[in-house]
């Protein structure tokens, strides 16, 4: 896909806390939390790229794997409406941030009841291996 796309961060404000980028929609309340390349994806995004220029700069990098998976995880973002059809015809000149040392493969994980996880008590509730916002296997989600 070479059209340009935008991440719409009018409908999706997001802010990126240790590596991960928390993402809420502003019109439905779902919850997505961006990891591994996700993070640094979503903000080339925001300045506004096409799909195929940035799995090429990551497979320039990284290899034909992380190029399959990078553009599995903007397709992902494209279904959930995050991205949108850019009005210029040219990505938005600037400096990019420099790709990490390591590939880690991008991730979406989405939440769809995010009252459930903001409700959650985060000493008792989250489950110590995976944190935040996963819920321990035996706590029951608090009932609306």
């Amino acid at each position: 896909m070479n059209d340009l796309l935008v991440a719409d961060t009018t409908r999706f404000p997001h802010d990126t806390i240790d590596g991960e980028t928390v993402i809420i929609d502003a019109t439905c309340g779902h919850l997505f939390l961006l990891t591994g390349l996700g993070p640094w994806l979503w903000h080339r995004m925001i300045a506004g790229h096409s799909i195929d220029g940035l799995s090429a700069e990551v497979a320039a990098r990284f290899g034909a794997e992380a190029e399959d998976a990078t553009r599995r995880f903007l397709g992902e973002l494209v279904a959930n409406g995050m991205l949108q059809p850019q009005s210029s015809a040219e990505p938005a000149a600037g400096e990019p941030a420099a790709l990490p040392d390591a590939f880690v493969p991008p991730a979406v994980e989405r939440y769809d009841e995010i009252a459930d996880i903001i409700a959650m008590d985060p000493i008792h509730d989250v489950d110590p291996t995976k944190g935040w916002p996963h819920r321990q296997g035996n706590v029951p989600a608090a009932d609306g």
